[in-house]
């Protein structure tokens, strides 16, 4: 049987193991700047696809905006979420089909 100081001092290890847990599994470092600081390029590749890269450290994706034909509706592509001066990516279902290109900003 166990004693209580043994008890105790599990229950202490245990919650000290899952701070360090949540500790490390945090969305953003403290040099994280939000996207519309991190001087972010977007490229439009053709009115079908784009990318994004932004050049200070931040969570990051690309957003495009596209429509649909024969029957016009709009719909969302994203890309992977990237961090820094990876590229996020992301292209429409057919060609020229893109109406609008964005950088927003993710969250892992």
């Amino acid at each position: 049987m166990l004693s209580a100081k043994r008890l105790a001092a599990s229950a202490v290890v245990a919650s000290a193991a899952a701070g360090l847990v949540l500790a490390g599994s945090g969305t953003a470092s403290a040099d994280d700047v939000p996207v519309w600081q991190a001087n972010c390029h977007l490229y439009n590749i053709f009115n079908t696809g784009g990318m994004s890269n932004c050049e200070l450290p931040t969570w990051h994706q690309v957003k495009l905006t596209c429509v649909a034909w024969p029957v016009p509706f709009t719909y969302w592509k994203y890309g992977p979420m990237e961090y820094g001066q990876n590229q996020s990516w992301a292209s429409c279902d057919s060609y020229n089909a893109m109406v609008g290109v964005e950088v927003i900003q993710a969250y892992p």
